[in-house]
């Protein structure tokens, strides 16, 4: 049923992204673009962007009809966001800002306000906001050289990595962004969010069920990333990092339960 049901998702926002047009954002496509986003945070702003209105709420009127579709035990979801939308209580570009600004002081708010949770909303800011974010980062392929960025955020739009793989090839790190869904390489042994590097206070645990799935931690700013390593999956070739994000929720209440803080909502 869950496979089911993020089948849909996927379906419904690869057709949304197919439909999107670019609104005027600045965007670095120059020959000298990995040189000077290693000098900034990002190549793109995606706090500033623009987003279609009318695009916006078809997109978020077939994902309520999914939710409404998979919805058999709980029916609070879709009604609630229908009836916020309806109301004028949920202003849908605002809520993609604000997530990805991770913003979670409004979303504690608008959750109250519209009894929902906070993770609820986190969920449908995202999926809104990732057809647009693929769209502008398709454009800037190519031109970063993602082996060499070296840097724990996002290369594209700044933003930390949600989760991290092994590649089955040759157990390099692999990062990857929630957002635009960039992926980049990154050192073993370095915490992305703080550059911590004292392998004292790095460390990883994993459950001997699922050995293939591990939580890198770092004792020195107390986060977490939930990390993969493909070369222990029983068909490594299967992997989906947007899939495998919310499969790993397990992993993160055991982090949250010693101790460790998550940088997203």
């Amino acid at each position: 049923m869950l496979n089911d049901f993020f089948q849909e998702i996927d379906k419904a926002k690869t057709e949304a992204q197919k439909n999107y047009k670019m609104s005027n954002i600045k965007i670095n496509q120059s020959q000298d673009a990995f040189a000077e986003a290693t000098a900034s945070p990002y190549l793109i702003d995606f706090k500033n962007i623009e987003i279609d209105k009318i695009w916006l709420e078809d997109y978020f009127k077939k994902i309520i009809f999914i939710l409404e579709k998979f919805e058999e035990e709980d029916e609070v979801l879709a009604r609630n966001l229908k009836e916020g939308f309806g109301k004028n209580n949920l202003d849908l570009e605002v809520l993609v800002k604000k997530v990805f600004s991770l913003d979670s002081n409004y979303l504690m708010i608008l959750a109250k306000k519209l009894e929902l949770e906070k993770e609820d909303l986190y969920f449908l800011g995202l999926e809104l906001g990732k057809p647009v974010y693929r769209v502008y980062a398709e454009k800037l392929k190519g031109k970063i050289d993602r082996d060499n960025w070296g840097k724990g955020n996002c290369p594209v739009c700044g933003s930390p990595p949600a989760l991290g793989y092994l590649r089955k090839e040759d157990g390099k790190r692999i990062l990857w962004c929630q957002f635009c869904e960039t992926e980049w390489s990154f050192m073993r042994l370095k915490c992305p969010f703080c550059s911590n590097e004292d392998q004292n206070s790095l460390r990883y645990f994993f459950t001997e069920e699922k050995s293939f799935y591990r939580v890198d931690v770092c004792d020195r700013c107390k986060k977490y990333l939930k990390t993969i390593d493909q070369r222990k999956m029983p068909d490594p070739d299967k992997l989906l990092l947007y899939r495998e994000s919310i499969q790993t929720l397990f992993l993160d209440l055991l982090a949250k339960k010693d101790g460790y803080l998550n940088v997203f909502v």
